[in-house]
């Protein structure tokens, strides 16, 4: 795993994959599962992610002010739903999904290991929306497992999509935009403005 900077961990989360958030207070740790979150800044580096306000890790979040955004493969698709579809008041999901921890950079939450990307937050506002709490956090630190990313994930980093319900996709093929031509551009034309 190397750091990268933040500015360029923020590629991450540009394919709209799913992370696994892991917050952290006074030895209590919790991961759920995020689908909503995006970049928000290059300068500074800057994410936002989209709660529900009953959950423990919204509980957590707004009392340590940190969390660590995790991003699994499709190895991890099991766990990655069940982190999503069970509470963890009642139980400690890093144990039961056996997920490997580690200490973050610059944070108090834990790096869930069995991820490909992690990227290390300090919340900087949050905002009610309807039915969501909305997180606006810098990012402090980017890491990644370098065989996953060359400025960017790369064709080995499977990542996942949450559809709906149970269900997933993968990433694709990656296309290079400039190999593909423009169309002609067509002679003769009177300007549209």
């Amino acid at each position: 795993m190397i750091e990268i900077d933040p500015l360029m961990g923020l590629r991450m989360i540009n394919d709209g994959s799913v992370s696994l958030l892991s917050t952290r207070r006074e030895g209590k740790t919790n991961v759920s599962t995020v689908s909503w979150q995006m970049p928000l800044s290059q300068d500074p580096p800057m994410l936002g992610i989209s709660l529900t306000p009953s959950c423990l890790s919204n509980e957590l979040l707004r009392e340590s002010g940190e969390f660590v955004l995790s991003i699994p493969d499709a190895s991890l698709i099991a766990e990655t739903h069940y982190c999503g579809t069970h509470r963890g008041d009642s139980e400690d999901k890093v144990r039961s999904m056996q997920f490997r921890t580690m200490r973050a950079r610059k944070v108090i939450p834990l790096l869930v290991t069995n991820c490909i990307g992690h990227l290390e937050c300090a919340v900087r506002d949050v905002y009610p929306f309807g039915d969501r709490l909305f997180y606006a956090s810098r990012v402090v630190a980017a890491l990644v497992e370098e065989d996953y990313f060359d400025n960017g994930w790369n064709e080995n980093a499977q990542t996942l999509h949450h559809l709906g319900g149970d269900r997933y996709k993968t990433g694709g093929g990656i296309l290079d935009a400039k190999k593909w031509p423009l169309p002609q551009q067509m002679p003769n034309l009177p300007p549209l403005f």
